[in-house]
């Protein structure tokens, strides 16, 4: 116990000392927690754009033919709910989600199968394919390391069944 009383003052300074490094950490660990909450959140509007788009259909084409063919608008109605979609992740973006859909890779598949040159990959079936950078306010990060917007991409890939 004669420690515990001999040091006890010196205990309480490292405590105030490192309480401000202790609260820097925990904010910047909070703000990178709910920067990937937002990143989900992100890619599930690019998941939900391009299933909306593929799921677009030509219905005087799978009528007549049985096929499933992708409407010549897809990449509209792609846009257009993505923009929707981020609408509602609101002052977490760093720019108008209008201008972060209208920047975004829209590619349509039409033709199965098909290779993505961005990607790689093979498409077997009618595919709509997003690919956005999502730019996020992060203050907190901004301040520690001089960058007050964090950029995600985001890609999703749909295919008509």
């Amino acid at each position: 116990m004669t420690w515990l009383r001999a040091e006890g003052g010196s205990a309480s300074l490292m405590v105030i000392a490192a309480l401000p490094l202790l609260s820097i950490v925990l904010a910047a660990v909070l703000e990178v927690g709910a920067l990937r909450v937002l990143a989900a959140r992100a890619r599930a509007a690019a998941d939900l754009a391009a299933t909306v788009a593929v799921n677009d259909q030509d219905d005087a084409e799978l009528a007549r033919s049985g096929r499933l063919v992708l409407a010549a608008d897809a990449v509209d109605v792609a846009r257009a709910y993505l923009a929707t979609n981020l609408g509602s992740l609101g002052p977490a973006l760093a720019g108008d989600a209008d201008d972060v859909a209208a920047g975004a890779d829209i590619a349509v598949f039409a033709d199965a199968p098909a290779v993505d040159p961005r990607t790689g990959e093979r498409y077997d079936r009618p595919t709509v394919r997003i690919a956005a950078t999502v730019p996020f306010r992060t203050p907190v990060l901004g301040a520690l390391i001089g960058r007050p917007t964090t950029l995600v991409f985001v890609r999703a890939a749909s295919a008509a069944r």
